[in-house]
């Protein structure tokens, strides 16, 4: 068909073929292509394409993780990452409403296509079940990103037509609280009383599909948004009779899904729920994620040498120079980063603006000393990699950027200062660890998977929607899960004098240690009504403290889509 025009609707951009005066066909022949289950099956593959340029944006990282208390970015550039949008200039949130409400779009399509098909006898409702149940649980998937970033937002469930069309584009904001309850309705309709969809882990089988265990994850993280509690309870105890339940228990947690797990780069794990897939080929498709060359340390482009410098208080922030260094042979050492040269992550790779963690993190959270494997890989004095997720990196197992042949032994270095002897001592500031690194990588294409949804989060949900129903035993079974996992002591309500507000600490540091990074700190903090205030209290982004607004707490609403709207939307919130 001709794309003549680009039509943009007040609550979305619709990307419509065909002129304004000419009828659109899509609305007149869905119902007749979708005649088969393979033929419905493509079309609910076109309902996956806007997720991936949504989450696969560095920008909707730094918006749900670097925009909160625990990372950062000093660039002036990175705007999201300092909470320097506004209606006018929106950031990231331009591309979460215009392919939030495309997959909305597209799921409502295929639902409708779907009803059709049963109507007009091509396949029973048996076939049709499963597949109505995977549209809705990508509906509710794209309405759960739209009110976790904007708060109320227009609500719609039916097919876009000619007829309805201008009612669509004109909607104003719907409540958020009830934009979930009918995703959560829905969701309990389909997987949980008629059992549409395979109990099964999401990567068991060979399809990866938005099957049960998405479906019953987002709507536990929306009844927890909703405040409720029993209701959170169901959907998590469905997910733990799929992925195992572990309260009694919690040490066989870490058998059955061993932390070093965790990292990106660990692809389709069995813990995962619903992982966001990179796709990089040696000589074929590039992807435009960022985050792995993001969390890199800063490529060295001199060698390290010894000094008379005492640079043991120096700090390696954004870039690594060395001013009494030596510039290494062309062919050799150009996989050295901050001062440490390490063969795995290849001599291409080529970091960008630097996500560094905040002293929140480093120093109260996740310090150098701990045990908690979720530290770093060679912190606490550990000489072999400890087996945990790599959330940061205190030193590093490498080679002196000088041995050009690399024939000594690796040494495991502090990154801390320019001088190879300060090296050797501790270090009072980490990178990202490897929990968030890609191997070889080529330049800043990043072939790892985001984990998105994992069983742990469901996990901790639980101990929380437990505490805020005075079960305060079993809200501490439910968190020790994760503690005892990472090797941290069990915690009872005892040991927290018990105080209700005091555990609720617990589980938000616990959801930080063990989530950092995986798109939910900034959603956590919102829901918990403490965003500003921690972000504001924690953040140490150069920038950032010239722009952040409590407004902030929700993305503002594209000013064009205000416009098209006829004003029927608004962003009172950043008018104030």
């Amino acid at each position: 068909m001709r794309a003549t025009k680009t039509l943009i609707f007040g609550l979305m951009v619709l990307l419509l073929s065909g002129c304004l005066n000419e009828k659109n066909e899509s609305y007149t022949t869905t119902d007749n292509y979708f005649r088969n289950t393979t033929q419905i099956l493509t079309g609910l593959n076109g309902c996956y394409n806007p997720l991936r340029t949504i989450l696969q944006r560095r920008d909707f990282w730094e918006m749900t993780d670097v925009a909160a208390d625990l990372l950062y970015m000093s660039g002036s550039t990175v705007y999201n990452a300092n909470c320097d949008v506004s209606p006018a200039r929106p950031g990231v949130a331009a591309q979460v409403w215009r392919y939030g409400y495309e997959g909305v779009k597209n799921a409502n399509e295929m639902t409708s296509a779907i009803d059709a098909a049963v109507k007009n006898g091509y396949i029973t409702k048996a076939e049709a079940a499963p597949l109505l149940a995977e549209a809705a649980v990508l509906r509710s998937l794209y309405y759960y990103l739209l009110t976790c970033t904007f708060g109320d937002v227009p609500f719609y469930s039916e097919r876009v037509t000619e007829e309805n069309r201008e009612k669509i584009a004109t909607l104003p904001r719907m409540s958020a609280v009830a934009t979930r309850d009918f995703c959560i309705e829905e969701i309990h309709e389909w997987i949980v009383q008629q059992r549409a969809l395979p109990m099964v882990r999401t990567y068991e089988g060979k399809e990866y599909r938005a099957g049960a265990a998405v479906g019953l994850m987002l709507a536990a993280k929306m009844c927890m948004w909703n405040e409720r509690w029993d209701d959170a309870i169901l959907f998590i105890e469905e997910l733990e009779s799929i992925y195992g339940h572990y309260a009694d228990s919690p040490e066989m947690f870490g058998a059955d899904y061993p932390l070093s797990d965790v990292p990106f780069a660990k692809r389709y794990v069995r813990e995962s729920i619903f992982e966001m897939a990179n796709v990089v080929q040696d000589f074929g498709i590039q992807t435009s994620s960022m985050i792995a060359s993001s969390s890199l340390p800063a490529r060295t482009s001199k060698a390290v040498i010894e000094s008379d410098t005492d640079a043991a208080e120096e700090d390696v922030d954004e870039e690594y120079t060395e001013e009494d260094g030596e510039q290494l042979d062309d062919n050799s050492g150009f996989d050295c980063y901050a001062g440490i040269c390490i063969p795995e992550l290849g001599q291409d790779a080529k970091p960008a603006a630097g996500v560094r963690p905040n002293a929140y993190l480093y120093s109260r959270l996740l310090p150098y000393s701990s045990k908690d494997l979720r530290t770093g890989e060679y912190s606490n004095g550990a000489t072999e990699p400890r087996g945990g997720s790599g959330t940061l990196a205190w030193r590093w197992v490498g080679y002196e950027p000088t041995d050009e042949l690399r024939t000594t032994p690796k040494v495991y270095f502090f990154w801390t200062s320019s001088t190879s002897k300060a090296r050797l001592t501790a270090a009072k500031k980490p990178w990202m660890g490897n929990k968030f690194w890609a191997y070889n990588m080529h330049y800043t294409k990043d072939p790892n998977n985001y984990k998105f949804f994992r069983f742990a989060d469901a996990l901790l949900m639980k101990a929380e929607a437990y505490l805020q129903k005075k079960e305060n035993d079993n809200a501490c079974s439910y968190l020790n899960i994760t503690r005892v996992r990472a090797g941290l002591d069990p915690l009872t309500f005892a040991s927290v004098h018990g105080e209700p507000d005091a555990l609720m600490e617990e589980i938000r540091m616990e959801r930080a240690k063990e989530l950092v990074g995986e798109f939910q700190r900034k959603f956590d903090l919102v829901r918990w009504g403490i965003w500003y205030e921690r972000t504001v209290m924690y953040n140490e982004g150069q920038y950032i403290s010239g722009f952040i607004r409590p407004c902030h707490r929700y993305w503002p609403i594209p000013a064009d889509q205000v416009a098209y709207s006829g004003n029927a939307l608004d962003n009172k919130e950043y008018s104030e």
